[in-house]
């Protein structure tokens, strides 16, 4: 694996590059933001770690950088604990938010977890319909223009509340256990999204304005009627 290294602080820099080295890691680093922007296009790197404080430019503006030109990976690592700077940096893009100081097995984990999701992403994109069409019973969703219809009806949906359909849609008249939902859309820290599950679920129930596509099943789990039967 191929990491690239976002961090302004050369002695955190080289003990983070050494402490990657043993684990069979190559680091490639960068100090400023646009050291980092031609990195990311010349050295392909497998992941991202960015720390957020650059001399240069904000770091959460560079994390929205990276995600307009590439679908790398990418771990934001930082000293800001507050909540809005880590809603952002999801918003922006990253995959995942990690508070300084942090120990370097979980920084690992993260990255680990956060590649197997993109991996699987990647693969259930490739078995995605021509056209990048997705119907189950009234519902039609456009993956590319991320357009969903109801009985020929535009209806607009939060990025959670779309990705959740998608998931189901993909599926549909399958029980997905809300964790395989959560992991499906990757804007949020796992807990949180766990935690506003359900408010995303009633919000996409609602929006739909057909309450009986989107069951809810014992247990945890969800599922997008394929019949549209009441």
């Amino acid at each position: 694996m191929r990491l690239l290294v976002v961090e302004d602080n050369e002695r955190v820099q080289a003990a983070l590059r050494s402490a990657l080295a043993k684990q069979g890691l190559e680091a490639v680093c960068a100090t400023t933001g646009e050291a980092a922007m031609e990195l990311l296009e010349r050295s392909r790197p497998d992941a991202v770690l960015l720390d957020l404080g650059l001399p240069d430019c904000d770091g959460l503006a560079l994390c929205g950088r990276m995600r307009a030109v590439s679908s790398v990976p990418i771990l934001v690592t930082t000293a800001r604990a507050d909540h809005d700077s880590c809603v952002r940096g999801l918003d922006l893009g990253a995959d995942d938010y990690l508070v300084k100081p942090y120990n370097l097995a979980e920084v690992l984990a993260r990255l680990r977890a956060v590649m197997r999701r993109q991996r699987a992403g990647a693969h259930q994109d490739a078995e995605d319909p021509p056209g990048g069409l997705l119907l189950a019973g009234p519902v039609r969703i456009d993956l590319r223009e991320r357009v969903v219809l109801v009985d020929g009806v535009p209806t607009e949906l939060s990025a959670e509340e779309f990705g959740i359909l998608v998931a189901l849609a993909r599926q549909p008249g399958e029980t997905l256990p809300a964790g395989r939902l959560v992991d499906e859309m990757m804007r949020l820290h796992r807990a949180e999204l766990e935690q506003s599950l359900p408010a995303h679920i009633s919000s996409l129930r609602e929006r739909l304005g057909a309450p009986h596509l989107l069951e809810s099943v014992e247990g945890g789990g969800h599922r997008l009627s394929a019949h549209g039967a009441v």
